[in-house]
């Protein structure tokens, strides 16, 4: 065994593989908790004493902006002030990058979850711990990530579509060379993209990625990130997931497609998911919304712990301009069969069955953190049975208090309620962790002292300074 905990077949597939499609350089590469690729680039002829040793990156890595702009307030950087952090590859994510040149890419993290509250302080391990603690109950889940996303002109900066006209096929038909490009490269880097289309605002697109499973669904969309802006880059664009950018239009989302099935493990090291172990435990048609039980409570502790899922989501300053009453982003913790406007979607009809779109999350949401918390709160809710509320109707807005249950609570719409919300969410915290937390708020206060701003005009500026190249 390496000291990842992989077995040497996989190392010496990954070496075959290198050798064969003439890979000259490998990145080492995780995300940070601002969803911005972070990497190391190591020549090929190092990968294997890399890949066995490990690789180092600062321990504050995880407690500053977007811009690298460090709190030192935050536990986090006190802790890891001067010192560095052993990061160790996951070669199950090895993957050739069609877009770079004989450049592969292979998804790192902190040490090993065991190694308790310092591997926690990585994204994407407390998304691992978390998927342990759903396959302790015989469950997996089945996701997939959403993404809406702008397209600016390098040069100018002007949105390259103007006007509002969602999937409109000539709006896309003056780009439809560059984005069928970006699927295909997608598709060969293990990211199998189902749809492109227009959106509904100037600049805005959307590319839906198939859904998978486990801890592939975040990883595909930590590619799918890096990848679109930097194909942007390559043909002279500049791709954001900047929540929203523009005061006059609707924001971009980052929604969470996801269903339950029952697990078997086949394999330790590899974690194979089995075809018996593939059984639906989402749906029930016998049941009322064609839910199981499960189900039921799953949803109802996605709302009972919504105000902080909505934080953990769509964590930027820029996000809770996008909670407001009747827009395309949920504005309190309700649901509805096939209604758009809730926070909590569900869908009966779909290629893999019924299933959930957790609609709380912004296209700027770290994958890692959105998986991670949405599994807490839904175990929450089967662990105590929580009784699921009265759907919003379909076709009835939720913004509208009489097509919404009593007591309905409603999402922070300023940061300082968010900050609450989720520090008072013991669960989430216990989660996430009370670093990483910690951390999450001390990015978002800095920004909101160091950005502050006397008009709307003025804050979109600063917002767009400070998020829309970088994430």
């Amino acid at each position: 065994m390496t000291s990842t905990g992989q077995s040497m077949e996989l190392l010496t597939a990954v070496e075959k593989r290198i050798k064969d499609d003439n890979i000259k350089n490998i990145r080492f590469e995780f995300l940070d908790t601002n969803a911005v690729a972070r990497s190391k680039t190591i020549p090929a002829r190092h990968f294997k004493s890399t890949a066995t040793s490990g690789i180092l990156f600062p321990g504050f890595c995880f407690s500053w902006t977007a811009r690298s702009d460090i709190p030192f307030e935050s536990s986090i950087a006190k802790k890891y002030h001067c010192s560095d952090l052993v990061f160790l590859p996951d070669l199950s994510t090895f993957e050739v990058l069609p877009w770079t040149p004989n450049t592969a890419r292979v998804f790192v993290s902190v040490s090993d979850i065991s190694d308790g509250d310092k591997a926690l302080i990585d994204p994407r391990n407390v998304a691992r711990a978390q998927l342990e603690k759903l396959k302790d109950r015989d469950l997996s889940i089945f996701s997939s990530f959403e993404y809406e996303f702008w397209v600016v002109d390098e040069e100018n900066r002007k949105p390259i579509i103007d006007g509002v006209d969602c999937y409109a096929t000539i709006r896309l038909a003056k780009h439809q060379a560059f984005f069928d490009k970006v699927a295909e490269n997608l598709s060969q880097a293990g990211v199998d993209i189902e749809c492109v289309e227009t959106e509904y605002a100037k600049g805005q697109f959307e590319l839906v990625i198939c859904p998978t499973f486990g801890i592939r669904a975040a990883d595909n969309a930590a590619t799918f990130r890096t990848g679109v802006k930097e194909m942007a880059m390559q043909n002279g664009f500049v791709a954001s997931f900047m929540s929203k950018p523009y005061p006059e239009e609707e924001g971009s989302s980052g929604h969470f497609n996801h269903s339950l099935r029952s697990f078997r493990l086949h394999d330790a090291d590899c974690l194979l998911w089995s075809l018996d172990g593939k059984t639906p435990k989402t749906g029930d048609p016998s049941r009322p919304y064609g839910l199981s039980e499960i189900g039921e409570h799953w949803i109802a502790g996605l709302l009972e712990h919504a105000p902080a899922l909505s934080f953990l989501q769509s964590p930027t300053v820029n996000c809770r301009d996008r909670v407001k009453p009747d827009t395309f982003a949920p504005f309190n913790a309700t649901w509805g069969v096939d209604n758009r406007s809730c926070a909590v979607r569900l869908k009966p009809v779909g290629a893999h069955g019924i299933y959930m779109e957790n609609r709380m999350g912004s296209s700027a949401g770290n994958p890692y953190i959105s998986l991670a918390a949405t599994i807490a709160a839904g175990i929450d809710g089967i662990e105590r049975k929580l009784p699921l509320p009265p759907p919003v109707p379909t076709n009835k807005p939720s913004h509208i208090a009489e097509n919404v249950p009593p007591d309905t609570a409603l999402l922070p719409a300023d940061m300082e309620a968010a900050f609450q919300a989720l520090k008072k969410d013991e669960i989430l915290v216990s989660a996430i962790g009370a670093d990483l937390v910690d951390a999450l708020e001390s990015v978002r206060r800095l920004k909101m002292t160091t950005f502050a701003a006397d008009s709307d005009v003025e804050k979109f500026e600063l917002h767009r300074r400070m998020y829309f190249d970088y994430v």
